[in-house]
């Protein structure tokens, strides 16, 4: 499997590459050699090994938190452990401190890189921007990632990431869930594979677009179909577009809360939420679950890709996804992987909620559901 072709995006300076580089070598170091040295660590202590490097399963929440708390502790007692934590705090400030800049210096140069291109390309997408829109109290003074201005704080971010952060740090691995090496444009057309090959797929609503990752992987799969993404973020919707005219995806982009969209009843074959929930507190999370089977067909699929569970992950690394949420900017990180999601998909009238890894454990987790064919399924 291959991602799509890309633009060409213009080069950053070389300070700013070099910059960038750095924090990715930074990145892998804390990933692999410091990683490795805490882990042993912390695996040597009596009570660590007594549990092991292993799922910690279906126990209660109460003992889960007990674990979490004792392994929390442990680890912290050891110096490659916070070492690691540490460059990890650095690499995700620096790629806004050293990111902005060097994108800033080539402003001209990207904006020309993907201006509006409609003649060459057969399928013809949408942008729909609500100016009335006001974003949810739970996201508004959330820099997300610790991106300085939240989602839309800086105009070329999604610019930023493909010519900078994209070849330089994230496809080197070694961040929040990602494995030193992992192909992330891999993992994601993994996800989508979920989908169950039974159906046909004429219409799929992707909530949490953020713009074209995921929605361009569909393409690929679902030549035919009718794409949509919504998403609370103009800027990121904006962004999007503007690749999609580049790249004929042919993808309709709104910005809108996916509490209440303004799709109709069941005209969805599936719906797709790829990083999503974990960015969502416990209310929204079930409010968003019960708008998407509203919006899905009889049969159709709910497909549900974010960091697993703790009770999915060993003792040490869920004190990594537990720093998360008080560490790079994820207020509701730690909420989420404490949540039962095939229990709420069920609880909203899902059937055959499962959930599994697809990838060497648990990362890529993978939670699938699907509306009953009539009611009383």
């Amino acid at each position: 499997m291959t991602a799509p072709a890309r633009p060409q995006l213009p080069v950053l300076p070389q300070t700013g590459r070099a910059g960038l580089q750095f924090l990715g070598d930074l990145q892998v170091y804390s990933s692999t050699a410091l990683k490795d040295a805490a882990k042993a660590q912390f695996y040597a202590d009596e009570e660590m090994a007594a549990l092991g490097d292993q799922p910690m399963g279906d126990r209660q929440p109460e003992e889960l938190e007990a674990i979490v708390a004792k392994a929390t502790e442990k680890a912290e007692a050891i110096p490659a452990h916070r070492f690691n934590r540490l460059y990890q705090r650095v690499v995700a400030e620096g790629v806004y401190d050293r990111g902005i800049p060097a994108a800033e210096e080539k402003r001209a140069e990207y904006e020309a890189s993907i201006e509006d291109d409609p003649g060459n390309h057969p399928k013809a997408g949408t942008l729909t921007i609500d100016p009335d829109f006001k974003e949810p109290a739970y996201t508004s003074d959330v820099e997300w990632h610790l991106m300085p201005g939240g989602w839309d704080g800086f105009d070329l971010s999604m610019l930023m990431f493909m010519s900078g952060v994209m070849p330089y740090i994230f496809r080197k691995g070694g961040y929040a869930a990602v494995d030193v090496g992992a192909d992330i444009f891999a993992q994601r057309l993994t996800v989508l594979e979920q989908l169950p090959k039974d159906r046909e797929y004429k219409r799929i609503y992707e909530c949490g677009s953020g713009g074209t990752p995921t929605l361009g992987m569909l393409r690929q799969k679902f030549p035919d179909a009718e794409l949509v993404g919504a998403d609370l973020s103009a800027a990121m919707q904006q962004g999007g577009h503007k690749m999609d005219r580049k790249m004929g995806f042919g993808v309709h982009l709104k910005q809108e809360d996916c509490r209440n969209t303004s799709e109709p009843d069941g005209h969805y074959d599936a719906v797709v939420a790829y990083a999503v929930f974990h960015e969502t507190p416990d209310d929204v999370c079930r409010d968003i679950m019960a708008e998407m089977f509203r919006i899905l067909a009889p049969g159709g699929t709910m497909l549900i890709s974010d960091p697993g569970p703790f009770r999915a992950l060993t003792p040490y690394q869920a004190v990594l996804y537990d720093w998360e949420g008080d560490n790079r900017e994820e207020p509701y990180f730690s909420a989420s992987i404490r949540r039962n999601l095939p229990q709420i998909m069920r609880e909203v009238g899902f059937e055959n909620a499962r959930e599994y890894g697809v990838g060497n454990g648990n990362y890529p987790w993978v939670t699938l559901g699907q509306k009953p064919v009539s009611e009383g399924a």
